[in-house]
């Protein structure tokens, strides 16, 4: 057996340098694809990111550099963006790599399709004493048209239910929402804003409108969701409506509070939002990643900026809450419409 080893020792010193040689030939497109990648990357952040004027651009693009080009793993490229954002003390930016970018655009020939259960949070209404009615807007994890349009006609169909009961005084509850993507939410929720403006995006002098009207959501002059049909108007005046925050209220559950902060017949209660005030936009990299990069303030109805988290009228504290089964801030809520 020692002996049939032998002859082997000359062949496997030969192998070895052309295996080597192959592994640098097959890691030479990796590395030159990833950095690809970051140079993508921070180029979108060096136009786009709504603080690039107070960022060491050269200092940072150099230091990411050579971090990739010490890695040993191509897919290091993901950590090493996420590293720059840390660096810009940036919460809210972020990058998707491919599998999860394809999950979150619907896109099958990157990911399998998810079941509907992780794109959507849970959509829940129910009809309380002295015309009060009940309803969750739930976070949404996809930019895909056809289910943003479900989500919006079912968000409608639920209020035209409740609104056939004579309510006259809403709860919204956004505690659960933890953000993706706002549009179809304010689309569906629309009917108790009404139409017109809802906020803006601001940057710089420049301020786009949020609007909603007749069904659609709108940023400027884009319609980015809309129902299926007519949008529903409310058949009964809405005297007063109480919105429900909480710390996992976040980033566009934090856009659809904006929309009501300000308004006469609004009261805002619970405890302050997660504080992810800004607004993303999303752009696509070679390798099908998606860097989720934050480009802008957001206003209130009214125009006024938001920096941070939204404080409530009325903070609830998590101290005060009692007992798991009750739901003190629920129940707040229903005595201060009771008193109206």
């Amino acid at each position: 057996m020692t002996y049939n080893q032998q002859p082997m020792r000359p062949t496997l010193l030969l192998l070895l340098p052309a295996l080597f040689c192959s592994s640098i030939l097959y890691a030479q497109p990796c590395q030159i694809k990833a950095d690809g990648v970051l140079d993508e990357a921070l180029g979108f952040m060096k136009k786009n990111y709504y603080r690039k004027d107070g960022v060491q651009w050269d200092k940072l693009t150099n230091e990411a550099k050579e971090r990739l080009k010490t890695s040993n793993n191509c897919d290091d490229v993901y950590d090493i963006i996420s590293w720059c954002f840390k660096q810009l003390d940036e919460q809210h930016s972020f990058i998707m790599p491919p599998k999860k970018a394809g999950q979150y655009n619907y896109d099958p020939s990157l990911a399998p399709l998810p079941p509907l259960s992780e794109l959507v949070g849970d959509i829940r209404g129910e009809w309380l004493s002295d015309s009060i009615a009940y309803l969750t807007v739930p976070w949404v994890s996809t930019t895909d048209s056809n289910i943003c349009m479900r989500i919006a006609d079912s968000l409608q169909e639920l209020i035209a239910r409740l609104d056939s009961k004579d309510v006259s005084r809403w709860i919204i509850d956004l505690r659960k929402n933890t953000g993706g993507n706002c549009w179809p939410m304010l689309a569906g929720i629309g009917p108790l804003m009404g139409d017109g403006v809802c906020g803006y995006f601001v940057n710089g002098d420049e301020r786009i409108p949020i609007t909603y009207r007749n069904g659609a959501a709108s940023q400027g002059r884009h319609v980015l969701c809309r129902v299926s049909k007519e949008g529903y108007r409310i058949q009964h005046e809405i005297k007063s409506i109480v919105v429900l925050t909480g710390r996992r209220t976040v980033s566009a559950g934090e856009i659809v509070a904006l929309a009501f902060r300000g308004r006469e017949q609004a009261y805002l209660l619970g405890e302050p939002t997660a504080g992810l005030t800004t607004a993303n936009a999303t752009y696509s990299l070679s390798d099908h990643s998606m860097l989720v990069l934050t480009v802008c303030k957001e206003a209130d109805h009214t125009g006024r900026i938001c920096e941070g988290r939204i404080l409530p009228d009325r903070i609830i504290s998590p101290a005060a809450m009692g007992p798991a089964e009750d739901d003190p801030v629920k129940n707040a809520a229903i005595d201060w419409l009771q008193a109206r």
